[in-house]
């Protein structure tokens, strides 16, 4: 699967959107939910190596759905400001598209809620180490082996100029 962006020069090279999307931390995941209706839904996540990680609770929605169909689309906004003179907006956002799979590796579990705790919770590590243990039973982790990925960015007459 693979389109071309309408507004080519919008597109980042694959260095600058590797670059761009570890530094984000939410976005939204969408799935294939019930009855034929996409179900996306806003979550916190990690990039690394080339693969999204996501925590979710064990049961639920998305569990259901990725269960039954484990394509998805992972979305994120990285920045974005409106620019009311253009009646436009600056942002840099990317969109993968993927496999999710449930993590079930311990020690991969673990050194990803390794990395949430150091990207959203920097200096905590000892608290992060007793949330993790408090938590690790109940947590599911989501990875999203990436297949496609592409960066889009409008910068002109932004704070990023």
């Amino acid at each position: 699967m693979e389109r071309k962006m309408y507004k080519e020069k919008r597109q980042l090279s694959a260095e600058e959107t590797q670059e761009l999307f570890t530094k984000g931390h939410h976005g939204i995941l969408a799935v294939n939910g019930d009855d034929g209706y996409p179900y996306a839904v806003p979550v916190n996540y990690v990039y690394c190596d080339g693969k999204i990680y996501i925590h979710s609770a064990k049961y639920g929605y998305k569990i259901d759905a990725l269960q039954q169909n484990d394509k998805v689309c992972f979305t994120a906004i990285l920045n974005a400001q409106i620019i009311p003179e253009k009646f436009t907006a600056a942002f840099e956002s990317v969109i993968a598209f993927g496999r999710a799979s449930f993590v079930d590796d311990g020690e991969e579990k673990t050194a990803v809620l390794h990395t949430f705790i150091d990207r959203f919770a920097p200096g905590r590590q000892e608290a992060g180490e007793h949330f993790i243990h408090g938590a690790y039973e109940k947590t599911q982790i989501i990875r999203i082996d990436v297949e496609q990925i592409t960066g889009k960015a409008y910068r002109s007459g932004s704070k990023w100029d």
